[in-house]
């Protein structure tokens, strides 16, 4: 039994997950709307943390969690967990990439496609009572050549995605990709400045970290072709957004869509106004399947990390 785990879940996740979790035994509690100073205080005497976004968990979570043995994210991204502090403390940590894979490949394919149609541009015009049709002359994503710059597993499911699309995929990773998903796909690894100025469209697929913040700036957008459009459905801090807004300003690319911002919500109100910009509020992974898949993967990883670790009786 479970009953000696206290799991403190810091953040609303679907309840499939936390169901899960309670019959396994776990001793669940449920603090949705806790303050930094409560955090403190309550991390003192749980296991296990669960957080979304909203909730950090900082060096001095981590130092005051004296129990704590298992840091949980249901999302992809890391970006609110200090995760070198959890090194230091042996204490794992946990996210639920697989869940929103599909989810974020699908909203960055129809961002593409949004941008080459200029669907938001046609619907917002329409109801404030112009018809443009004769000047919305849009483009076939077939034929494109499609650049992923990060080819993880939301950037190698977006590549699927793309190639069945009949778009040219190729792809930037450091690593090296297995041959066998760029055969199956006819995806081609090339280099990063090959990417950036033979793309039609570049989406970007990896996390911020000290070696990809403001990896997308000046002189990356002199790079590309002024017809290009770049689309971020990963990290805001990947691109300096005053670059991105002289860019798009001065023609230097035909378009942009973004989905993550340097801060969120957004305070660049000039950039987000612009027309030749698609801007949505982080919504990723908030479809059905993805947050309940989310909330369930990392419910089966707690469930497993005991299950593997339970002492021998």
């Amino acid at each position: 039994m479970n009953s000696d785990k206290k799991i403190l879940i810091c953040d609303k996740i679907e309840p499939e997950g936390i169901n899960l979790l309670t019959e396994s035994g776990f001793n669940i509690l449920e603090r949705t709307s806790i303050t930094p100073d409560e955090l403190l205080e309550e991390i003192k005497d749980v296991h296990v943390v669960v957080v979304r976004s909203r909730t950090k968990i900082t060096e001095s979570v981590i130092n005051n969690g004296k129990n704590l043995q298992l840091i949980c994210r249901p999302g992809t991204g890391l970006d609110n967990i200090d995760t070198s502090a959890a090194n230091n403390h042996d204490i794992p940590v946990y996210n639920s990439v697989e869940a929103s894979t599909n989810a974020v490949a699908e909203l960055t394919i129809s961002l593409a496609v949004s941008l080459s149609r200029s669907i938001p541009l046609a619907d917002q015009a329409l109801k404030n009572g112009e018809w443009l049709k004769n000047s919305l002359l849009g483009s076939e994503l077939r034929g494109k050549i499609f650049g992923v710059i990060g080819l993880g597993r939301i950037g190698r499911r977006t590549g699927i995605l793309a190639s069945a699309l009949e778009m040219k995929v190729i792809g930037f990773e450091k690593e090296v990709v297995d041959p066998e998903y760029l055969k199956k796909y006819n995806v081609t690894q090339v280099e990063f400045d090959e990417l950036l100025s033979t793309s039609d469209f570049i989406s970007l697929h990896l996390p911020a970290t000290p070696e990809t913040i403001n990896m997308i700036g000046k002189k990356q957008f002199e790079l590309m072709k002024n017809t290009s459009f770049i689309i971020n459905t990963a990290r805001g801090q990947l691109i300096v957004e005053s670059d991105l807004f002289d860019a798009l300003t001065n023609n230097q690319i035909a378009g942009a869509a973004l989905d993550v911002f340097e801060t969120e919500p957004p305070t660049n109100s000039e950039l987000i106004k612009l027309k030749n910009l698609i801007a949505t509020p982080h919504i990723g992974a908030q479809i059905i399947e993805a947050q309940k898949d989310a909330s369930i993967v990392i419910a089966q990883k707690i469930i497993k990390y005991y299950s593997d670790n339970r002492p021998e009786e």
